[in-house]
């Protein structure tokens, strides 16, 4: 399997980061980030930033501030999200499930995004479809299979999670629902690459920003063979980002 840094898929350019950090680049150079709370080395100012909900596997303002210009808009599901992450609120709004804004010339849906049990309850975040220079972009945020999703059609790139710390976020059950939303690509996020050395505890696990505190490490080649015959194409993308030891 090709070991991909990044991947084009119609017209738009995506890489990994790191946790849930995807950065979506059109031809212009207009860039969208989604969640950040990892940074490549001299990172592109982003156009839009959207964050899904408040845990700090998700939302750092250490990482918000670094890529924002005059020119950037922001996006969250919760006036207290932007509060939290965003130093300077100019720019900024909140984006509410079944509701649709329009930043920067790109329209942002806010959509379900939550686990029956585990740290992601139902109304605490949420998912995002966008539609950037004519594709459909669903990032889901943190997620399980669940019924909304049934109501998604027409996606030509689905960013979703493998797998988290307790448990809440299934594998199969997000094969599942990528099979039900039947997107172009496929691009897995949000778990710990299995050569990363474990994550060093000091000051307690509640009060770390390490995001690999909040998710476990997975092997993501077993995930292809699970899409032969569905016309889904599986990209799986090396992490840009590695933590410092």
């Amino acid at each position: 399997m090709e070991d991909l840094v990044k991947i084009s898929f119609n017209g738009l350019k995506y890489e990994w980061l790191g946790q849930s950090t995807v950065r979506v680049t059109a031809g212009d150079g207009f860039t969208v980030y989604f969640d950040p709370v990892y940074l490549d080395p001299e990172p592109p100012k982003a156009g839009l930033i959207l964050i899904t909900h408040h845990h700090v596997d998700h939302c750092l303002p250490e990482f918000v501030s670094p890529i924002r210009d005059a020119n950037t808009r922001v996006a969250a599901f919760h006036d207290s999200y932007i509060k939290y992450c965003v130093e300077d609120i100019k720019g900024a709004r909140t984006v509410k499930i079944g509701q649709t804004i329009e930043l920067s010339g790109v329209s942002i849906t806010g959509v379900e995004a939550y686990t029956p049990r585990g740290f992601h309850m139902k109304g605490e975040g949420c998912g995002f479809l966008v539609e950037l220079q004519g594709q459909r972009i669903y990032f889901s945020g943190d997620t399980t299979r669940i019924a909304e999703m049934e109501g998604l059609k027409g996606i030509d790139a689905a960013i979703l999670p493998i797998c988290d710390n307790a448990y809440a976020i299934d594998t199969a059950e997000i094969v599942r629902a990528v099979k039900l939303i039947n997107p172009g690509v496929f691009i897995p996020v949000h778990f710990t690459p299995e050569d990363e050395p474990e994550p060093k505890i000091e000051a307690g696990m509640l009060f770390s920003k390490d995001p690999r505190f909040f998710t476990r490490k997975f092997d993501p080649l077993g995930l292809p063979p699970l899409f032969e015959g569905t016309g889904i194409k599986v990209a799986l993308l090396k992490k840009l980002c590695r933590p410092k030891e």
